[in-house]
């Protein structure tokens, strides 16, 4: 059955939402405030298995690449456009325990350790060297500038900001990043919002590589997305000279780059959580009130599988996993 549903917020999980319950037949309406501070634009579009200093593979990863292969592809046919690209990340370990961990992990994901004269001859500093694994890299505004045309042309998105009594005949589902810390209804929940800084430099390196500090080539303008900062206080003051020092001493595992001229800066607040899992479900009073937020810095890699899970939840009733479900906090 169709259900003429509003979503608030077109940053990344509202527009991959918005699209999982179109797919489904819903009737769904987009409306979003054009926020400055949006983590989309700060987004690197990282995919990588290996998460943190310990390396280790969230245990829901081959099942959220499932879905982002699934919803990209549905996406790319419709946009006639590649968003989501196969990529080699290296991976600079910072330790030898770091190294050790690598070499100890069976995976599928991992491709080959390379050696630090290796990388050194890649133009990397890397003391300890550095495992190469397999990522995908997705472009994040590209997927919202086509979604927010798509949906614009079918009479489906709005900028405008939300009304409660313009809409109580739809079902609202509220995706609006770290604003939700404003939202009146779900501001009980435990979010934690974080700033994140991300420099577009002149680099003409063509690896893919982190360190905890990511440097992720664009296309072939002979430019690079260096990042991020986090920062968990003045969320809205805006990019920092204290935020590009930071990056640049990260970035010292690219010799090269340390005078590269910067093209531009930007930052963004994500939506994180104090348990580091997404927040999204029914509000507890309030029934016509949904909340699909919380996703952080891995929402490329995680909010195809959530949208599946919460589309299931709006049109069959299908409980939503809780250690993601809202209820766990209440």
């Amino acid at each position: 059955m169709s259900q003429d549903i509003l979503i608030v917020g077109h940053g990344l999980a509202g527009a991959i939402l918005a699209h999982s319950l179109l797919e489904r037949g819903q009737n769904v309406r987009v409306i979003d405030s054009c926020s400055p501070h949006s983590a989309t634009q700060v987004s690197a579009g990282l995919i990588n298995p290996f998460i943190g200093p310990k390396l280790n593979i969230p245990t829901d990863f081959d099942n959220c690449m499932d879905a982002n292969l699934h919803f990209y592809q549905i996406i790319e046919k419709h946009a006639e456009k590649k968003f989501l690209q196969s990529i080699d990340l290296f991976r600079i370990f910072l330790a030898v325990t770091q190294k050790d961990r690598w070499n100890a992990i069976a995976s599928p994901y991992k491709k080959k350790t390379i050696s630090p004269s290796q990388c050194s001859d890649s133009g990397l500093l890397a003391t300890y060297g550095a495992g190469v694994t397999k990522a995908w890299k997705f472009d994040s505004q590209g997927f919202i500038n086509f979604s927010q045309k798509s949906l614009s042309s079918q009479g489906r998105f709005q900028e405008a900001n939300f009304d409660p009594m313009r809409w109580t005949d739809h079902l609202v589902i509220f995706c609006e990043g770290y604003r939700v810390i404003k939202n009146q209804w779900f501001n009980m929940l435990p979010f934690a919002p974080a700033q994140g800084d991300v420099l577009s430099i002149e680099s003409s390196k063509g690896l893919h590589a982190s360190n905890g500090t990511w440097h992720m080539p664009d296309g072939n303008k002979g430019l690079a997305r260096v990042g991020s900062t986090w920062r968990h206080e003045n969320l809205e003051s805006g990019p920092s000279q204290r935020a590009r020092d930071e990056i640049f001493k990260r970035l010292q595992f690219i010799p090269s780059l340390q005078n590269a001229s910067i093209n531009s800066h930007l930052s963004g607040v994500r939506s994180g959580t104090k348990d580091r899992n997404p927040i999204i479900g029914r509000h507890p009073k309030i029934k016509s009130y949904y909340l699909f937020n919380g996703f952080g810095s891995r929402g490329c890699s995680t909010i195809p599988l959530a949208a599946h899970e919460f589309t299931n939840f709006i049109t069959q009733g299908i409980p939503l996993p809780q250690h993601k479900n809202l209820s766990r906090f209440l």
